[in-house]
Order: C-alpha cells, then structure tokens, then sequence
C-alpha cells in the first residue's frame, strides 16, 4: 500500500470474498476489534456461476479499513488477502479515473 492511498480514507473499497474464506477470517478475529465489526458488516449474496449459485460475501469499507483488513489477514489469514489485494487495487483504479484531470487543449497562438 502506499501512504497517498492510505491518507484517502474516503476512497471507498468493496471487498469481495467467498463464504468459506470469509468465515475462516470470521473465525480468527478478535471481536473486540475494528476489523471484526467492518467484518460482521458485509453482506452475503448469491450471484449465478455456471449451472449454480455462489455465496459471497461483500464488505463496503474506506481505504483506511481496507488496509486494517489486508495488515490482520496477512498475519492471521493469507488465505483471503488475494480477495482484499484486488479490491484495493480496484478502488485505486476508480478513484484515479475519477481524479485524473485531463489537460486543456492548447490554444494556438496566431
């Protein structure tokens, strides 16, 4: 992460993982802790994947709370950093979009 990303706490990430990943992460939280509640706060939705449904679970966090999740998860559950990896850098990805002054064209000068 770089500190440009983590001084735009509004920047806000959508963390998508599976079920079973998400409840292993549950599992080694303390639930006393910040990351626990941004946690518990995801929503489990079904989406369609080829012949059947899959179950995951979204969690709508700033960038600030995204970086609290990656730092646990790369002590307690690396299992699940692939999923929070991608979705910081996706916010990145929006947020320069939707920043990137494009430059005026230049008048000529006659």
């Amino acid at each position: 992460m770089t500190d440009f990303y983590k001084s735009l706490p509004t920047v806000p990430v959508n963390i998508e993982m599976p079920l079973p990943v998400y409840d292993g992460f549950v599992d080694k939280c303390d639930q006393s802790s910040r990351e626990y509640a941004i946690l518990k706060n995801g929503l489990i939705i079904r989406r369609p994947k080829g012949d059947h449904f899959e179950r995951i679970v979204e969690i709508a966090c700033d960038m600030d709370d995204a970086d609290k999740l990656f730092l646990l998860a790369s002590r307690v559950y690396p299992e699940t950093l692939e999923n929070i990896i991608k979705a910081i850098a996706q916010a990145k990805s929006d947020w320069l979009q939707q920043h990137t002054i494009t430059p005026l064209p230049q008048r000529s000068s006659h």
